[in-house]
C-alpha cells in the first residue's frame, strides 16, 4: 500500500530522523539515494527499512526494493509528494534506507587516526570523512561539540564513505581524547596555521593522530597543550588560513605518503 499522507505514523517517524535526539533514541539514521543505500549494503551495514517513491522509482530503485523484500527487510512505499517531505534534498532520487547506527570502533587497533575538535560545518565533516576513507585512515574521532556525523547534510556529503570509515562520536572534549590516545601509544599532532613544524618536514612515524580544529577558532589552547606538537601548512600567499576540510586533506595525504600508502 502506498502512503499518501504526511501525517502517517511511519512518515512521521522517518521525518523525525532529521533530529539527532531521535536518531540516538532509535539507533538509526536515514540515507538518501540508491548509491548510498548500495554502499551501505555492500559494506555490511544493517538496513532496517527501505523507503521507496512509488510514483517515480526507476529500475535501480525497484531492484533494491525487490532485494529488500527477498531479505525480509520492511519496505515503505510513499507517494512522490510524501517522499519529498521525508527527504532533505529538493530533488530526491526515489529511494532511501534507514540504517542501524554503527558501533564505536576500537581506537587502540588503529595506526592513523583523525581527531576533530568542535568541527561545526556538515559539509566540512562529510568531506573530511570521505578524504580519510580515500586515504585508508583507521578511523575518525569527533569530540564533544562536533556536528552530528549522521545529520542528513553530512550523510549526503560523505557519498557513502560513512559506511567504510569507522567514526566515533565522543562525549569527551578534545584534550581528554588526545591524552587518552597518547596513553595508547599515539603521537598526537595538531594542525595549526602558524608556528608549527612544516607538515612536509614532519616524519609522521609510528601511530599518529592528526587534530583538526573548529572552522572559526582552530585548535583550542587546551588541545595544543595536550598534543605532542603542532604542524603548519605553509601559506606563501595572502590568505590567513585554509578551509578545515582542505587542511585536513593535505595532512591526511601527507601522512599516507610518508607511510608509503600512495605508491
Amino acid at each position: 500500500m502506498v502512503i499518501t499522507s504526511t501525517k502517517n505514523e511511519q512518515v512521521r517517524a522517518l521525518k523525525k530522523l532529521e533530529l539527532r535526539k531521535y536518531r540516538e533514541e532509535t539507533g538509526s539514521f536515514f540515507m538518501e539515494g540508491p548509491h548510498g543505500v548500495l554502499e551501505g549494503l555492500q559494506n555490511g551495514a544493517r538496513l532496517l527499512r527501505l523507503v521507496v517513491d512509488a510514483d517515480t522509482a526507476d529500475d535501480e530503485c525497484k531492484r533494491l526494493a525487490e532485494k529488500a523484500y527477498r531479505e525480509n527487510v520492511p519496505v515503505t512505499e510513499l507517494s512522490a509528494q510524501v517522499f519529498r517531505f521525508v527527504c532533505d534534498t529538493e530533488t530526491p532520487q526515489g529511494v532511501g534506507g534507514v540504517f542501524e547506527l554503527p558501533k564505536p570502533f576500537d581506537v587502540s587497533r588503529g595506526e592513523c587516526v583523525l581527531l576533530l575538535e568542535n568541527l561545526q560545518n556538515p559539509g566540512n565533516m562529510g568531506t573530511i570523512l570521505r578524504t580519510a576513507d580515500a586515504a585508508g585512515f583507521s578511523g575518525v574521532i569527533c569530540s564533544k561539540g562536533c556536528v552530528d556525523v549522521y545529520n542528513p547534510k553530512t550523510v549526503r556529503s560523505t557519498s557513502g564513505s560513512l559506511f567504510r570509515i569507522p567514526v566515533n562520536q565522543s562525549k569527551s572534549g578534545g584534550p581528554e581524547i588526545a591524552i587518552a590516545l597518547k596513553a595508547k601509544g599515539f603521537r598526537v599532532v595538531a594542525a595549526h596555521p602558524r608556528g608549527g613544524v612544516s607538515y612536509i618536514n614532519e616524519a609522521f612515524q609510528g601511530r599518529i593522530c592528526i587534530v583538526i580544529g573548529n572552522e572559526a577558532n582552530g585548535v583550542s589552547k587546551e588541545m595544543l597543550d595536550a598534543c605532542d606538537g603542532s604542524v603548519t601548512i605553509p601559506m606563501p600567499g595572502g590568505a590567513e588560513s585554509l578551509n578545515a576540510s582542505v587542511a585536513a586533506a593535505l595532512m591526511i595525504y601527507e601522512v599516507a605518503r610518508k607511510k608509503g600508502r600512495l605508491e
